[in-house]
């Protein structure tokens, strides 16, 4: 079941973000708390219960266009469907854009296999060194 997070939630989501990927970015569990506080207050911050996943979604991000800004799934539940669900709620809620990492080929082959496509790159935007891909799905029809 896919819901609007609570601060009560802050910290077993700042557990879903521990895990390598995540620690790449710079993102301790301190930093992961301040985005997570961040996400309450600037978007709509999605969880599921028990919070194993959670997304951080802007209906008005980039392009003015609904932006998923952030999808995490807990290590130990990933490959269960969790990150569909977030995403298939967020389609019906008018998702159009994510970035994902150039680096990360499980994202990007997720994100493809839902119909999203690459419409440009981003090097340097989120962290130096980094270079983020943008992938577009247009609105739903």
């Amino acid at each position: 079941m896919v819901r609007p997070a609570q601060r009560e939630d802050l910290e077993a989501l700042a557990q879903v973000l521990d895990q390598p990927f995540f620690r790449g970015y710079g993102l301790d569990r301190q930093g992961a708390l301040r985005l997570l506080e961040r996400a309450l207050m600037e978007g709509e911050l999605y969880a599921l219960d028990p919070p194993l996943a959670l997304a951080w979604y802007r209906p008005k991000g980039g392009f003015d266009r609904g932006y998923l800004r952030l999808l995490a799934v807990a290590e130990t539940a990933q490959g269960r469907g969790l990150g569909s669900l977030l995403v298939d709620f967020l389609e019906a809620r008018g998702l159009e854009f994510v970035l994902a990492e150039r680096t990360n080929a499980q994202a990007l082959r997720f994100y493809a296999r839902r119909g999203f496509q690459e419409v440009g790159r981003l090097p340097g935007f989120v962290r130096p060194g980094r270079e983020e891909v943008i992938l577009w799905r247009g609105p739903a029809t």
